[in-house]
């Protein structure tokens, strides 16, 4: 009964954390930000998701398989970043230096993208072969959420349209637009 809850638990406040993340991907514009309690929620989300897996991995592992052992502790390891990356996240709101906005964004978009990893790796631990569907599973979140945060940056002017991000040919490294 205990691991259903804690199950029940872990699931609903990773898809809850997939509703909230979205809220929160744009950076606040003031230092007033109404979005602040979503981005609150999604933190406090992100605990919940943590706590859950460390008590299900305590719980669980007796009885876990070697591959599962591994995966489940690379995901526990997943989950350790998350939380320091929404926490960096937040100290960017507050802090204002140049080009936190950015770095924001990035943060935030770990963190969402790594709820969408778990998601898939799910499925693809419970495969015929998860050592085929684990990576390709990841890679294609990965893809995806690439895509899906470069488009969203350029529509919130993080970063400019048609602009490539490859270094000049006389080999100095120069950020688009400057």
């Amino acid at each position: 009964m205990t691991r259903q809850i804690l199950v029940l638990i872990h699931a609903c406040s990773g898809l809850l954390g997939l509703i909230v993340g979205v809220a929160v991907f744009a950076p606040p514009d003031s230092k007033r930000d109404p979005r602040r309690s979503w981005r609150l929620a999604f933190a406090g989300l992100i605990v919940v998701l943590t706590a859950s897996l460390m008590a299900l991995l305590v719980t669980d592992w007796p009885s876990l398989a070697t591959g599962a052992r591994l995966a489940f502790t690379g995901l526990a390891g997943l989950a350790g970043v998350m939380l320091i990356r929404v926490w960096m996240a937040h100290r960017l709101v507050g802090s204002r230096k140049p080009g936190w906005s950015r770095r924001y964004v990035g943060h935030i978009y770990f963190a969402y993208v790594s709820l969408w990893v778990g998601f898939a790796i799910i499925p693809a631990l419970r495969s015929p072969a998860p050592g085929v569907w684990i990576p390709i599973a990841v890679a294609g979140v990965l893809s995806v959420g690439t895509v899906l945060i470069r488009r969203h940056e350029r529509r919130i002017g993080l970063r400019e349209f048609g602009v490539r991000e490859v270094q000049p040919a006389s080999g100095s490294a120069k950020e688009p637009g400057v």
